[in-house]
């Protein structure tokens, strides 16, 4: 169970990336009552160009420990982009159990802004860096202009307007609500009253995502210290935990608007309905929408006319990445899991102050990974 956690977000960060995960790394400590030498596991990602700019890191997670001055017995390092903290939270909990580790520091960010300073994105590094190959088709793939993942899930909005009748108005309806939940909590890096029209007339990235529907890669880190006991938290578990992968090309699926979370939540469809509160990968508009229907919390397609007609605030029928979501809290280098997880330990352990959600029992993540096709991962917690 979670023993400590932390976050150190800046939009623009002037040192180095080892500072900031120093910084979070050093909260979470704190919360959890240990020292470094207590620190007997780490887990960890690594996305191209996040760490200062390095497109390679030889032995990577050796550096950091180095660093951080830990001597772990077990280390890891996941390599599925946005959920691969989500994964590694339940992996860590399992290795405890076995006697493995004690203390598992999951230590997941990095600085967004070395990419996005070359007008690029982590799954678009190949446009500058030749050596970089994000997949076997390149050839058949070079003559355009790579704007993943952006495209990507403007593909998957555009097709979802096609099957389903979705429309623009309906994703921008989410981005202001998440936006009043985000001015509600105090703690959120964009804030500010906007309107439906705000959304529709900010410029348009990739068709038809407009630029208010993309989360904005930042710098920082979370660390998450997995442990045998919760320390001075509330003793939280993972109650119910699914995975999902696949590699298909979008031109070789069926449908592309059903993505691994279909399957990663398959197994425990009746508990995530029952759960207090939801905090669902948010790097597009889309990807929320998406979530909601392929996990089964609304039919297909009427994800739009949901979101019309409930309120998503932590007082309301829907309570709903309640934090206002990375899209106002910002990405760390190009991934959301450890948003959506940091967020939720603060209101299950009631730190979330004005925004709290009432007597939270239960609460459903999850992440999205890759691109709107790659990876998913499911989860309740509970105590």
């Amino acid at each position: 169970m979670i023993r400590g956690f932390s976050e150190a977000i800046y939009k623009n960060y002037e040192g180095s990336a080892y500072e900031i995960m120093n910084e979070a790394f050093n909260k979470a400590l704190y919360m959890a009552g240990l020292e470094r030498k207590d620190i007997d596991g780490f887990m960890t990602t690594f996305l191209p160009g996040v760490f200062d700019g390095n497109i390679y890191m030889h032995f990577f997670p050796d550096q950091i420990c180095n660093y951080l001055g830990i001597k772990p017995r077990y280390i890891d390092s996941l390599e599925y982009g946005g959920p691969s903290v989500l994964s590694a939270f339940w992996r860590a909990e399992n290795i405890v159990k076995a006697g493995m580790a004690e203390n598992i520091l999951l230590l997941f960010g990095g600085k967004g802004s070395e990419v996005r300073k070359k007008k690029q994105t982590v799954d678009s590094m190949e446009n500058i860096y030749p050596e970089v190959v994000n997949t076997p088709y390149k050839p058949l793939l070079s003559g355009y202009n790579n704007m993943n993942p952006v495209s990507d899930y403007a593909l998957l909005a555009q097709r979802h307007k096609k099957v389903y009748g979705s429309t623009d108005e309906q994703r921008a309806m989410l981005i202001v609500k998440q936006r009043e939940n985000a001015n509600r909590s105090g703690y959120s890096m964009f804030s500010g009253s906007i309107k439906v029209e705000d959304v529709l007339i900010s410029p348009i990235v990739s068709s038809p995502l407009h630029l208010l529907e993309i989360v904005y890669p930042v710098d920082g880190f979370h660390a998450f210290i997995v442990s045998k006991n919760s320390g001075k938290l509330r003793e939280i578990r993972i109650l119910k935990y699914g995975e999902a992968h696949q590699s298909a090309l979008p031109p070789e699926m069926m449908d592309i608007t059903v993505t691994p979370a279909a399957e990663s939540s398959s197994a425990f469809r009746n508990d995530i309905k029952k759960c207090d509160f939801y905090e669902l990968y948010d790097s597009f508009s889309i990807t929320v929408m998406i979530q909601l229907e392929n996990t089964g919390l609304v039919p297909p397609g009427t994800s739009g006319s949901f979101l019309e007609k409930n309120s998503i605030s932590v007082d309301g029928d829907f309570p709903l990445n309640t934090g206002g979501g990375s899209l106002n809290r910002g990405q760390p280098a190009y991934m959301s899991g450890s948003v959506i997880l940091y967020e939720t330990l603060l209101q299950m352990n009631e730190m979330a102050g004005k925004n709290q959600v009432k007597n939270p029992g239960k609460a459903f993540i999850n992440g999205m990974g890759g691109w709107s096709r790659n990876h998913s991962v499911s989860m309740i917690l509970g105590d």
